[in-house]
């Protein structure tokens, strides 16, 4: 069984005497507990060519200490990191757990996860308390003995295939149930004390600082730094590397099928899509729309999945309103069991499409796309209007997105009934999606405008997904009725939720003049 949480902390170094039973002079600790010292033993995984650790990501198998196990340490939209934790179990040495192989997927990408650093850790542990012996933070002073792995390390003697130890001490603060505060004022403590936050903040940064600077230090550096600052380039590529970490953090998500991160994945592939479209003045369209194309496929492949995610809660959720709510005994007699019904059926269908989906997130070409990402980081695509200050390109880019949904809303108010307003709420739909991400990469160069468009068409969004969600739930109606059909139970419930999606599309669309405007 696997467990995650959110982890925060903090690592100092230093070279002063520090004792932690000093902390009980901070307001918020009541006292401090001495935990018996563990003898850690590690060894890390990564691709040969580093790929995990560069992308902010750890994955080890320790024995010893009071959490023995694999663990994962996963970048997320905070300063904490996911911590996602495996238990020890008889099998292959080196054999990684099946679920941690899905967390680092999108980062190995196909290549084979090898021993990288050994390292061992005598660490003294002590635990911050409050007067209802809460457990606040845990204080851990290490002492660390870290020998490299990598086959093609040389040591620093220059010979081939040699292993490098370094060791060094440090202190590590994990709040538990404390507060940040409370995390400042330990850092002061320890800065008097000579101990102050670390360079690098992680053990196999350090033990591997070589090989990282041979692979070019922790990472390429984010191309926006690269930038002039304000200018057109540094807001596109700052948006870009920011979506690409979104799809990255959710695909491990969508491959354990974690809730919502399907929909934060699909999310995060139309963003970059559109940033890749709205900045077709300022970016090289040889290198970006092959990347776009690709995009599009994506977010078809994890369309099925998510709709059926939807509609395992929606419909479920209306049947039972149904049952409990309507004023009418047959409706309620017929909404009997549906919401259970509803529920086996869509689930059955979510896991068949969120399978087919995550067997597409282990092709070949989905690790292209993904390394295209790093390429156009590592080499942004920029022409020479990047170099133009981006609040004057973003003004222009965002009246003429406002401009194109405009022209659809009237377009759509003109349609006529069924199909032909269908199409045009599609086309609705796609220009507020461009116009709002539009929004958000001119947000630290827009001023109110960026906020004023952002906040409009997120409105607009809302109602049209709500027009979309039922009008998705409508068709599938009419299939799920007919499996109930021939499995011999009675479809007047359908009907009756065929016939309310109708009155919540009719009901969405009489909402969307008040947003247009």
């Amino acid at each position: 069984m696997t467990t995650a949480h959110s982890e925060r902390e903090a690592t100092f170094e230093g070279t002063g005497l520090f004792d932690p039973q000093d902390l009980r002079r901070l307001a918020a600790v009541d006292r401090v507990r001495e935990e018996p010292p563990e003898e850690l033993d590690a060894i890390y995984y990564d691709t040969s060519d580093l790929r995990l650790l560069t992308h902010g990501v750890t994955l080890r198998r320790r024995s010893g200490g009071h959490d023995a196990g694999w663990h994962v340490k996963l970048p997320t939209d905070t300063s904490a990191r996911l911590e996602v934790h495996a238990p020890l179990k008889a099998r292959k040495a080196g054999a990684v757990p099946g679920e941690l192989l899905d967390r680092t997927a999108a980062y190995a990408r196909g290549r084979p996860l090898v021993p990288v650093a050994h390292l061992r850790t005598h660490r003294r542990r002590h635990v911050l308390l409050d007067e209802h012996e809460r457990r606040l933070a845990e204080v851990a002073q290490d002492e660390v003995a870290a020998q490299t792995l990598d086959p093609r390390a040389k040591d620093r003697a220059g010979g081939e295939g040699g292993t490098r130890i370094t060791q060094w001490a440090e202190i590590e603060v994990e709040l538990i149930d404390g507060t940040p505060a409370l995390l400042a004022a330990v850092t002061r403590r320890l800065d008097a004390t000579g101990w102050h936050p670390a360079t690098v903040s992680r053990k196999l940064d350090r033990a591997l600082a070589d090989e990282l600077a041979a692979v070019g230090a922790a990472g390429p550096e984010p191309a926006a730094r690269r930038m002039t600052a304000g200018s057109m380039g540094e807001a596109v590529m700052d948006r870009l590397g920011t979506q690409v970490s979104a799809l990255l953090r959710a695909d491990a998500g969508t491959r354990t099928d974690a809730p919502d991160a399907l929909h934060r994945m699909r999310s995060a592939a139309r963003r970059l899509r559109n940033i890749l479209r709205a900045g077709q003045r300022v970016l090289d369209r040889s290198r970006t729309d092959p990347v776009s194309r690709e995009l599009h496929w994506l977010t078809g492949v994890l369309a099925d999945a998510r709709d059926h995610e939807v509609l395992a809660r929606r419909l479920p959720a209306q049947a039972s309103r149904l049952r409990r709510e309507d004023p009418d005994p047959d409706v309620r007699a017929a909404a009997q069991g549906l919401a259970r019904r509803l529920r086996k059926q869509e689930d059955a269908r979510h896991t068949a499409a969120w399978r087919t989906a995550v067997e597409t997130l282990g092709s070949a070409r989905y690790f292209a796309l993904l390394d295209d990402f790093d390429d156009l980081l590592a080499d942004p695509p920029l022409r020479g209007k990047a170099r133009e200050p981006a609040k004057k390109l973003l003004r222009k880019a965002a009246e003429a997105d406002r401009r194109r949904l405009t022209r659809r809303l009237a377009a759509a108010e003109q349609a006529g009934e069924g199909p032909e307003r269908e199409r045009a709420l599609h086309q609705v739909r796609k220009a507020s999606r461009r116009a709002r991400h539009t929004a958000e990469t001119a947000l630290p160069y827009g001023g109110k405008r960026a906020r004023t468009l952002r906040k409009r068409t997120k409105q607009l969004q809302q109602v049209l997904g709500d027009h979309q969600d039922a009008a998705v739930a409508r068709r599938a109606l009419a299939s799920l009725a007919d499996e109930a059909h021939q499995a011999g139970a009675d479809t007047f419930g359908y009907g009756l939720l065929h016939a309310l999606q109708a009155a919540n599309m009719a009901d969405a669309a009489r909402r969307l003049p008040t947003c247009a405007h």
